[in-house]
């Protein structure tokens, strides 16, 4: 996906990206490498794809619909760029997991073994992508105003009315920060609508292996209610991690006892001794984390230009929980889109995730009445 291409010349060459998470940092790889100079804005606060750790596995569902196939090609992108970038064993390690079903009782026919899913670290991912000569990242900055110049049709990205970039493209990556933005866009034009997002909180809990010596274990990582990873290195030792909550209503809370607990029960349906022996833990220090995804009803995401709007502002969000294992790909495929190249995945899988979809369906339904 990212190899080094020559750059086009007849392209406009000036990009900004709002966003240092997953799809950020790989939109800004895949146009640095093009020959784009980039400029990626990073709020500094805590995104999904600043969790400790997280899973690619891959999506499946019986009618094998847009999601499944495009988490498949998705995973495909992730193992390139993990083997490119990142130092197995250390920043990710293929260990497949075990897929439980999220609801009711469970038996060894309920269960599913990915044997290419694993495990990684995101931030060490988006620290690599975001290391090259073409990309010049702002932090800690929130991006609060775009304003498009009429006389030279390149947009003006502000914070706190101070000019951060000036690019003739702009890409959307900042999660649920993509809200407020694709609001005052609508503000200035009025045709823009913004798309139904919503913002959904989710809470990790981690311990450390060395706390409970003689916990028995899953031997691989798990997932379907929350996932569990075991034996997973860092800097104080090998860890746990459990996880995550996905709450509606409290995006702003930080970490809380109860969504501690709630992880802990999930476990304790699928693995009642494990979720016994972590209790003290849980009980005395254990240690959390809290992000905020974004994601749309229809649970794909939203790739594309953004609709009705002016040219040159375009986004990349609405991953859900599926970002590690969507992100890569919906980077190629944006990136593909503007710079009118070649699509990499089928036009029928493109449409499925088009920014237009929404304002598609609302015009055909009135056109219906």
């Amino acid at each position: 996906m990212f190899r080094r291409q020559a750059p086009n010349p007849l392209s406009p060459q000036v990009a900004c990206v709002i966003g240092a998470g997953i799809s950020g940092s790989s939109s800004a790889r895949a146009l640095a490498e093009l020959g784009w100079q980039i400029t990626v804005i990073d709020s500094g606060h805590f995104g999904a794809s600043s969790l400790p750790l997280g899973l690619i596995s891959p999506h499946t569902s019986k009618d094998d619909g847009a999601l499944s196939q495009l988490s498949r090609i998705g995973m495909e992108r992730m193992h390139v760029a993990m083997r490119t970038y990142l130092i197995e064993g250390l920043d990710w390690s293929l260990s497949g997991v075990m897929t439980y079903p999220r609801t009711g009782p469970v038996s060894d026919a309920d269960t599913t073994w990915h044997s290419h899913a694993a495990w990684i670290k995101p931030a060490s991912l988006t620290r690599a992508l975001l290391e090259h000569p073409n990309i010049q990242v702002v932090r800690d900055k929130v991006v609060d105003a775009l304003h498009l110049e009429s006389n030279t049709n390149s947009w003006q990205v502000m914070s706190s009315g101070i000019s951060l970039a000036h690019a003739e493209h702009v890409v959307l990556a900042a999660g649920p920060g993509c809200t407020d933005l694709c609001s005052g866009v609508m503000r200035q034009y009025a045709n823009v609508a913004t798309p139904p997002f919503d913002a959904i909180r989710g809470q990790v809990s981690w311990g450390l292996m060395a706390q409970t010596p003689n916990a028995l274990l899953p031997p691989n990582p798990i997932n379907g209610r929350g996932s569990f990873v075991p034996h997973v290195p860092t800097p104080e030792g090998e860890a746990w991690f459990l996880g995550s909550t996905y709450d509606r209503f409290h995006p702003h809370v930080g970490v809380t006892e109860e969504d501690h607990a709630f992880n802990l029960s999930r476990l304790a349906e699928l693995f009642p001794d494990t979720a016994k022996a972590l209790e003290p833990v849980f009980s005395n220090d254990v240690r959390g984390w809290v992000g905020v995804r974004c994601t749309l009803h229809d649970r794909l995401p939203l790739v594309g230009s953004v609709a009705d709007a002016p040219a040159g502002l375009w986004i990349n969000s609405a991953m859900g929980s599926r970002g590690l294992t969507l992100g890569l790909l919906c980077s190629e495929i944006l990136v593909a889109q503007m710079t009118k190249k070649a699509l990499p995945v089928d036009p029928a899988l493109v449409h499925a995730i088009s920014s237009h979809r929404f304002v598609e369906k609302a015009r055909a339904k009135m056109l219906r009445k």
